[in-house]
């Protein structure tokens, strides 16, 4: 049973959510400018603060790079929390987030610690070891409310659904399947106002621009293989109703924000394209004024130009695209349903509506050879005739939960664990191509995008216009002012490069066929309860 960890003298239920920081902070802060407020957090706090009695702290470690984990552990304690939630909203911050389980856990034993993020759906079994008393699989927005309940009550965590839990005795549960969330407008309001604004920034396009987050959709109907969206929520996509996203948005405009980020890891979807066009419509009758960023695919964008422009006129602003790579024969491989046709004509559409346009591409996939790097790498130069304005060139790394993962992990692919290196910035797997060789190629392909662009641009003397062309000035400045950075980034280069390579040629076994077989009971399997039916089966014996 779960003893009661409420204060009994105060009968308050007081929480601490956490997002902690990775080892080498936010590339896209560090690099970009742009740190949005952290949305997972915030929405479990509107969850949380629709209990009576309840009261919540929200620490953000990448929105103060002063604070260390001492300091977190300090400013954490001092809540006296019952509940201490921490997001993995990366892979990267594992060993950041476990370090302040453990000294949260030595300092006030009485303090129960959760991990979430799909790094804790896909590995619950490490977190719970490194420190975590439970480890949430999957959605938490009800999770963390029964887990609530069961501290107030005193109950048993038997009693609360898709979560995985260390017993006293030192074994694991893993408790029953939670069904996914149907209905996203019953959610509570996320508590956008527990933190303020300030910290929030978008400075790549102004100084003063500060950047919020709000959730339109979950789950993705695609099954990339490198993407750890679908497996940890769901290829069912479900969305929230116009009226309640410009509730959201009245929130948003109250508090101040600049701009918006649509979290949605694909904004339009086919089953969408209607409901999309009203809310575009309804922003505009509204007047919002709020510049807005979505991520897309490329197949949908080109074929719904109609739409663009309108999102267009309702204020969207810089649309990222998952592009992924420049060989039609890789995006096969990746299963990722699209066409490098698809991507000049989305860019071009985009382009042509006044919208900055960013894309994603990939290198290092384990099937993916030297030239066809280079295929892509040329890809992104075409792209930029078409109007690609940013891009960045990330390396394919098998996240838990993941097929790639799996795959990795059955072929002993993987040459190091060290979660710290898991920031799709540098290699961690066996592929066709030497990881450094990668990484030079990687380096090459991100400076050579931009310097070609820049000379292009000169030679050809071509001009945005509208609010595109102040954008797109405040970010040439920033890059400008970022430079010194960036050389330092060139002079380290370097020593990357060794760390790589003593990784790479370490002959230390990375995992053992019996942590293999560990992980595989967990990464990349239906984690939600079945419509209509029961759960086929339970890896780890089910709470009694």
């Amino acid at each position: 049973m779960f003893i009661n960890l409420l204060d009994q003298n105060s009968g308050m239920l007081r929480s601490v959510l956490i997002r902690p920081s990775n080892s080498s902070g936010s590339a896209y802060l560090t690099k970009w400018g742009f740190l949005p407020v952290p949305l997972g957090i915030l929405q479990l706090a509107g969850c949380l603060l629709t209990i009576k009695d309840s009261k919540v702290k929200v620490i953000d470690m990448e929105a103060d790079n002063t604070k260390d984990v001492n300091s977190v552990v300090e400013e954490t304690l001092n809540f006296n929390p019952d509940l201490v939630g921490l997001t993995l909203h990366a892979t990267a911050a594992h060993n950041t987030a476990t370090e302040i389980a453990r000294k949260i856990k030595e300092l006030s034993p009485r303090t129960l610690t959760v991990a979430g993020g799909h790094h804790a759906t896909f590995l619950p079994l490490d977190l719970l070891r490194d420190g975590f008393d439970v480890s949430v699989l999957g959605e938490g927005d009800d999770t963390i409310m029964d887990i609530a309940e069961a501290i107030q009550t005193g109950a048993s965590l038997n009693t609360v659904k898709g979560i995985m839990y260390r017993k006293g005795d030192g074994t694991f549960v893993r408790t029953s399947r939670r069904p996914l969330i149907e209905d996203l407008d019953a959610l509570p309001m996320p508590a956008l106002d527990l933190v303020n604004k300030e910290p929030y920034i978008f400075r790549t396009f102004g100084d003063r621009d500060r950047v919020t987050c709000i959730e339109t959709s979950r789950g993705c109907p695609y099954a990339c293989d490198f993407c750890s969206v679908t497996p940890t929520w769901g290829n069912k996509w479900r969305n929230k109703s116009v009226d309640r996203i410009l509730k959201e948005l009245e929130v948003v405009k109250r508090l101040g924000y600049d701009w918006v980020f649509f979290t949605d890891d694909i904004f339009i979807v086919y089953p969408n394209v209607g409901q999309r066009k009203a809310l575009f419509e309804r922003m505009i009758e509204n007047d919002y004024r709020l510049k807005f960023i979505v991520q897309m695919r490329a197949d949908v964008t080109a074929k719904n130009p109609q739409l663009i422009r309108l999102g267009a006129q309702a204020g969207m602003s810089v649309a990222f695209l998952g592009i992924e790579s420049g060989s039609p024969e890789i995006l096969k491989k990746m299963h990722k349903g699209s066409l490098t046709s698809s991507s000049v004509m989305a860019v071009r559409t985009l382009s042509q509506n006044g919208v900055i346009v960013l894309g994603g591409l990939m290198l290092g996939a384990p099937y993916e050879t030297l030239p066809e790097m280079i295929t892509t790498v040329r890809f992104a130069h075409k792209l930029a005739d078409a109007g690609l304005d940013a891009v960045q060139f990330s390396l394919y790394t098998p996240l838990p939960g993941t097929r790639i993962f799996d795959d990795a992990v059955r072929k002993n692919q993987l040459f190091t664990l060290d979660w710290d290196r898991y920031d799709i910035l540098t290699p961690v797997m066996r592929t066709k191509v030497h990881p450094v060789i990668t990484q030079i190629v990687q380096a090459y392909a991100n400076y050579s995008f931009y310097v070609l662009k820049f000379i292009k641009g000169k030679l050809l003397g071509k001009k945005d216009t509208g609010q595109k062309a102040l954008l797109v000035s405040n970010a040439t400045k920033y890059i400008i002012d970022m430079m010194p950075q960036y050389l330092k980034d060139v002079s380290a280069f370097p020593g990357v490069l060794l760390k790589t390579a003593r990784a790479y040629n370490s002959r230390k076994a990375v995992i053992t066929k019996e942590r293999a077989l560990e992980i595989l009971q967990f990464s990349n399997k239906i984690i939600y309860e079945e419509v209509g039916g029961k759960n086929p089966y339970f890896l780890i014996k089910e709470a009694e």
